[in-house]
């Protein structure tokens, strides 16, 4: 089934209209999700009420726990990786002279609201610094220490596809009882991820990305230590767990009064901030996931780098600088390579864009290129254009003076 699945091509329907090698950015859609969106829409018109109040939430988490090696009960769904590192931001105490660490190289949705927390606390934000482009376990390690309140890490570098050893990370903030936040963003739905191999205390994605999920719709993970120890500041009443007979009784009631406490469930589900009516979106998510699972993560992984190599290899052989680690032990689905300069690092990708090849052009702190990434609905093919196109650009590219 896997073979076959990912031979599938025609499940892409984007495939057909030029080649897409961004899912580092946004994924194709497939139809099984599209039509699982116009099957909802369908139900919509005739039953809005049964439409929204079905299991559709209830599907979704549990086809995310299913990708995580979690429970249901430890999956919450998010409208965005950046809402969902919001909230995690908030509900984690840090107090003046406590300490978050990250890295050098994350995304900005990852860093702007633990460093507004630590700014307004009177906290220290703690960056690791990478090792030209790489990050070792002990760069981010001994940046840990009794004031740390969490770590706070991008499973796989946006940028250029590094992939961190986040089991050692976690297995030692473990031990120190800090807890792991991580964005996976760049590696659920493309590189295997179990959260208890990998020791993690909380796991964020959007589903846009390598779940290829139409847009609005996530995961969060969280142990039921993280979700014990951490609450939100504010609660969030559609959360919140239903009184002794259910909501529709209790508004019934001529004497009910929103002056009430609203208890949170014990689970992840309090960080399900504006999602108890996205069962839409959770149509969505659940079928590409479904897509992603009769595929075998596995077996992803080894197309998108089997691929992935094949670019490093002819490109590096026309005389363009590949930055990503190609060790298996870092590998992910993205592969960058450099031109000669930013600027035609650039000017490239906006060629291959009007030729019908979509890529992206993304740096941090002087790390990156041009970045390419290849999922299951790519094949051999995507790669040959994709060189073929390099190799004009280059023969037609001035030679820079001595």
């Amino acid at each position: 089934m896997a073979a076959s699945a990912l031979q599938s091509r025609e499940l892409y329907p984007g495939t057909s209209r030029g080649v897409h090698l961004d899912a580092a950015g946004i994924s194709l859609v497939s139809s099984a999700a599209s039509e699982a969106v116009a099957a909802f829409l369908a139900e919509a018109e005739e039953d809005p009420g049964g439409a929204h109040h079905g299991t559709r939430l209830d599907d979704a988490r549990a086809a995310a726990a299913r990708l995580v090696g979690a429970r249901p009960h430890q999956i919450a769904l998010i409208t965005s990786t950046s809402a969902a590192l919001n909230l995690v931001a908030e509900a984690i105490e840090v107090g003046r002279g406590d300490n978050v660490v990250t890295s050098a190289l994350e995304f900005i949705s990852l860093v702007a609201p633990f460093r507004e927390r630590c700014l307004h606390a009177g906290a220290e934000l703690r960056v690791a610094e990478s090792d030209d482009g790489r990050l070792p376990p002990e760069r981010v390690l001994e940046r840990v220490d009794a004031r740390t309140r969490a770590v706070v890490l991008s499973s796989v570098v946006w940028t250029t596809g590094y992939r961190l050893e986040l089991e050692a990370i976690g297995r030692e903030c473990r031990r120190l009882g800090v807890p792991l936040v991580v964005d996976a963003i760049q590696q659920l739905g493309v590189v295997p991820f179990d959260v208890e191999q990998l020791a993690v205390d909380v796991v964020v994605s959007g589903g846009h990305k390598w779940l290829g999920s139409p847009s609005g719709m996530g995961l969060l993970f969280a142990t039921d230590e993280f979700c014990a120890e951490h609450t939100l500041p504010l609660p969030y009443a559609p959360t919140a767990l239903e009184p002794g007979e259910d909501w529709l009784s209790l508004w019934r009631q001529r004497d009910f009064s929103p002056v009430r406490d609203f208890p949170q469930p014990a689970g992840a589900r309090k960080f399900e901030v504006g999602c108890h009516h996205a069962a839409m979106s959770a149509c969505g998510l659940a079928a590409s996931l479904g897509v992603i699972e009769a595929a075998g993560v596995g077996a992803v992984h080894e197309h998108s780098v089997r691929l992935g190599n094949q670019v490093a290899e002819e490109l590096a052989g026309l005389g363009l600088e590949v930055v990503t680690d190609l060790d298996e032990a870092h590998r992910s689905g993205i592969t960058t390579f450099r031109a000669r300069t930013a600027r035609d690092d650039a000017a490239l990708s906006e060629l291959l864009r009007e030729q019908g090849i979509v890529t992206a052009v993304r740096y941090t702190n002087g790390t990156g290129g041009v970045r390419v990434s290849c999922h299951l609905y790519n094949d051999a093919g995507d790669v040959d254009a994709l060189v073929g196109a390099v190799r004009e650009w280059l023969a037609a590219r001035p030679t820079p003076r001595q």
